[in-house]
């Protein structure tokens, strides 16, 4: 296994070694296959992950040589500031990836992977930068699944 400085032992899950993880956009148009480890879950609230994903956003950081693109047929990247870009699907727009121009890894939404409840949060960032209405404790929000059911 190749180490890797940017990822910091203690953002790493140790169960996710050698495994195999694939994911894609919404549509299918852009998929992706990681071999672990993979790190924990990053939660981001800085004005720019606000600004692209219209909430905060979530990174699970990969090593470079450990993560391949099988399909990119409508992969779109975006220079969202002078030290980092982003990765959407060009047809679905689902926002897939965030990679520092000069880093070794890529971060990864979390929700993009098919599988994913081997993942952990490891906290957040920026937090502070939020509008008042967050981040929100999630364990206190009521659940109204209910009522977006469709009917049948």
């Amino acid at each position: 296994m190749t180490e890797n400085p940017e990822m910091m032992p203690e953002m790493i899950i140790a169960a996710t070694a050698g495994k195999v993880f694939d994911g894609g956009c919404h549509c299918g148009a852009v998929r992706f296959r990681v071999t672990g480890p993979v790190g924990k879950i990053l939660i981001c609230h800085c004005y720019d992950c606000m600004r692209t994903a219209g909430l905060s956003w979530a990174g699970i950081d990969v090593a470079l040589d450990r993560f391949d693109l099988v399909k990119d047929a409508s992969l779109k990247w975006y220079d969202s500031s002078a030290i980092a870009k982003r990765g959407f699907c060009g047809d679905c727009g689902a926002s897939l990836f965030y990679q520092l121009h000069t880093a070794s890894v890529i971060a990864i939404a979390p929700g993009m992977f098919d599988q994913s409840d081997q993942f952990e949060v490891a906290g957040q960032i920026y937090a502070a930068s939020h509008p008042a209405w967050g981040p929100c404790d999630m364990t206190r929000l009521p659940h109204l699944d209910d009522m977006w059911n469709a009917p049948n």
